[in-house]
């Protein structure tokens, strides 16, 4: 039996919520207005759109997104069935039905008969020397700095990883004037030569990342395959990084580093589901390395184990953007058809006609996916004073000794060694830390489990539910 807290704060029941205004979420939200469904739209940014349809904050920045302008303009549309509450976040559920969500000022507690999540993924890096140097991000990181601002991370730029987004932001800063040095794939040259022939049902994405490669080009950047950053230089923030050739495992050959000047290096290794909404709900997941990692299970109308909880785009196995809208759609008419408000013709259709769309796109990021997953090499750049735990500051031999003195799954690893009682409640530190017990174990990921995830999700402060309780009382 869940044990609820008592809240002092105002209740609210809706027909649908939709946690996420990326693509995915959005669209969701949009289908589900076409056949009057009021919902209600959560999005912790301060606009619709997600990561990748941010809006430019700056004159110096790149003009609109068409596809995140045509999301917003959709929205407005709709605004009497869909109220968007931006800079707003979920940081609890209690029942497994009451959904508590945040907008820094004060706390609501939000009731559904129906909910589709899209809370999006986060990107994979892997602890290794000189990882938290000030001058090292993420490449969406850097990717939001330049869409909303025009200004980018350094003057040196270096990207490394693995995956299109690595293409895209360095395309992105070089087309604006940016000097990009170079680009790391940790893949291999003829593995992205062959991409066009096993992507081939999805020539739009194809195209795009030919465009990337085109700008790359044209503008002097270093393509460099088959290597990765090894290690970052600096005293006070990043003066240089070390790389090195991989073989088929991303294992490095120390023995061939090579070093470079840098004051900005922007790692990503991929994208992983933002899973703790699906885990707090009690959704059934699953480990699958090419899709991210952990993700809930759905069915084909893209529901969860719980009948009325549905997870759509990224958060629910990285697919790209283009999937994100094509299952928000679908998920927002299964939801109308759940409502009463879609015939069971009408959703049939449409699952018909999404889903072959959907198939295309998915056999895209497959094919990405395959490219592109973590390798076990990775696992290799920790050394023993490598802090792999941010929040906490512990090192890899302190989390090691932890492994060997049986901390193997994440609850007994925490007691052990402090690992996840930080802010980020081992969202960062965890996949990394989970891998290790299941190389140094011997054990399958799905053996090892996900993070185990409680009440509050996301920081809250008392003055958010305080300042509501003096309202109503």
């Amino acid at each position: 039996m869940t044990r609820s807290w008592f809240l002092p704060v105002s209740e609210e029941t809706t027909d649908l919520l939709v946690v996420g205004g990326g693509p995915a979420g959005a669209s969701a939200a949009i289908a589900a207005a076409g056949h009057g469904i009021s919902s209600v739209l959560i999005e912790e940014g301060d606009m619709p759109g997600g990561q990748i349809h941010r809006a430019p904050r700056s004159p110096n920045a790149p003009g609109p997104d068409p596809d995140g302008e045509r999301i917003r303009r959709d929205l407005v549309a709709n605004r009497n069935l869909i109220d968007v509450r931006t800079n707003t976040s979920v940081w609890g559920v209690f029942d497994r039905k009451r959904v508590c969500v945040s907008d820094g000022d004060a706390s609501t507690i939000l009731t559904a008969k129906q909910i589709i999540l899209a809370p999006g993924a986060q990107e994979y890096v892997p602890p290794f020397p000189g990882w938290t140097l000030p001058g090292v991000m993420t490449a969406g990181g850097a990717q939001a700095l330049l869409k909303m601002t025009g200004v980018a991370p350094g003057r040196r730029i270096v990207l490394a990883g693995s995956g299109p987004l690595l293409l895209a932001v360095a395309a992105q800063m070089a087309k604006l004037g940016h000097q990009v040095v170079s680009v790391f794939q940790a893949a291999s040259r003829r593995s992205w030569m062959m991409l066009p022939l096993r992507a081939w049902q999805a020539p739009q994405k194809t195209l795009e990342g030919m465009k990337y490669f085109g700008t790359l080009k044209r503008t002097g950047v270093k393509m460099r395959y088959g290597r990765m950053v090894v290690s970052a230089h600096g005293d006070q923030r990043l003066t240089g990084i070390s790389h090195a050739p991989v073989d088929a495992s991303w294992r490095p050959d120390l023995s061939r580093t090579e070093t470079i000047n840098a004051d900005a290096l922007c790692i990503s290794y991929g994208l992983m589901p933002r899973t703790d909404l699906f885990q707090i709900f009690g959704c059934k997941m699953r480990f699958c390395e090419m899709r991210g990692g952990w993700h809930p299970e759905r069915d084909d109308q893209l529901r969860t184990s719980r009948r009325d909880v549905f997870a759509v785009g990224d958060g629910a196995g990285v697919s790209g953007a283009s999937a994100a809208i094509l299952e928000g759609k679908l998920a927002g008419n299964a939801a109308a058809h759940a409502l009463g408000a879609c015939s069971d013709a009408c959703l049939e259709g449409v699952s018909r006609r999404l889903g072959r769309a959907l198939r295309r796109v998915h056999t895209f990021g497959a094919a990405i996916n395959q490219i592109s997953y973590p390798r076990a090499g990775l696992l290799d750049l920790v050394t023993d004073d490598t802090i792999v735990c941010r929040c906490e500051e512990l090192m890899w031999k302190e989390v090691r000794t932890g492994i060997e003195q049986g901390g193997t799954d994440f609850r007994t690893l925490k007691s052990a060694t402090r690992l996840g009682m930080g802010p980020c409640q081992a969202k960062f530190c965890w996949p990394s830390a989970s891998r290790q017990i299941a190389r140094l174990t011997e054990r399958a990921m799905k053996e090892v489990g996900p993070i185990s995830v409680r009440n509050p999700i996301r920081p809250i402060s008392l003055g958010a539910l305080a300042k509501k309780a003096a309202v109503s009382g």
